[in-house]
């Protein structure tokens, strides 16, 4: 078993900043899971696993097209899942569950799903090769596994520029290299192509996806920028332990770069993305 240190991330400041602005976050990652799901076509009766289903939004979704069919969400964070759960609660949706579940370390059940769908989820492996075996084993024959992840971190300013401009104030974790876990760890087509071809797949369809972000009101610029800082995990630790003096002033400077990007009163910034398919035969 390889070290995550995206379960600490998830499980601490990063973690509790989804919880804390989940209807900001939904929002905003909303566009990027129904590229997806557009691509996959779920029908009524499909059983689904939602990889990396953090607070739930995408699993609840998922649960509303394949009813009576159950949308299963796995996730690394407990502090997710516990919204995730209550967010369920609330719905009275009865054909959706939620599992605290490391999909590389823990197979799942063979031949238990007919699609795998992932927003976002599944960039944050430390060996890539394994989790989608178990992706792969968990689907039926013909089963699909759609996703969307980010490509390079040049092309993806929503993430970069508002984290380089905090990081002249408080600290920043070392990035992680190209294909260590993290946002842009299958930005490479090709290294997803065979990591896919590898675990099993066929069919693989790799195309771009949404490629800009709606980060919130400009009229709540300061919350846009916070947001942006608090939720992200190579900054988030380094924020929260700052001074309150290095922590305003690290705002203020995402916030001086997000205000380059106002278009009709709203934050949006480029957000480069893969949307992929593959296919079990």
């Amino acid at each position: 078993m390889v070290d995550n240190p995206q379960v600490d991330a998830w499980n601490g400041e990063s973690g509790r900043a989804w919880v804390e602005h989940v209807d900001h976050f939904d929002h905003m990652l909303a566009p990027f899971g129904e590229a997806v799901l557009d691509r996959l076509g779920l029908r009524p009766g499909e059983r689904v696993i939602d990889i990396g289903c953090g607070v739930g939004a995408t699993t609840l979704a998922i649960a509303a097209l394949v009813a009576p069919a159950r949308a299963v969400g796995v996730d690394i964070s407990v502090t997710m899942l516990e919204s995730a759960l209550a967010r369920a609660s609330a719905t009275g949706r009865i054909n959706v569950e939620f599992r605290h579940h490391d999909v590389q370390d823990e197979p799942l059940e063979a031949a238990s799903f007919d699609v795998a769908f992932s927003r976002f989820g599944v960039m944050f492996f430390p060996e890539p090769d394994r989790a989608f075996a178990n992706v792969r084993q968990s689907l039926v024959s013909g089963g699909r596994f759609g996703f969307v992840c980010f490509q390079r971190s040049s092309d993806n300013p929503m993430i970069l520029q508002p984290v380089m401009a905090a990081a002249a104030h408080v600290d920043v974790l070392p990035s992680p290299g190209p294909t260590e876990p993290g946002p842009f760890s299958l930005a490479d087509p090709d290294r997803v192509r065979s990591l896919l071809h590898g675990a099993g797949f066929a069919d693989v369809v790799i195309d771009p996806g949404p490629s800009s972000a709606d980060l919130g009101s400009a009229h709540d610029l300061e919350g846009a920028a916070r947001r942006a800082i608090e939720q992200n995990p190579g900054i988030a630790p380094g924020f929260a332990s700052a001074s309150q003096a290095d922590r305003e002033a690290a705002v203020a400077a995402a916030m001086e770069v997000m205000s380059r990007h106002i278009v009709d009163g709203r934050v949006v910034m480029g957000a480069a993305t893969w949307v992929v398919s593959a296919r079990v035969h």
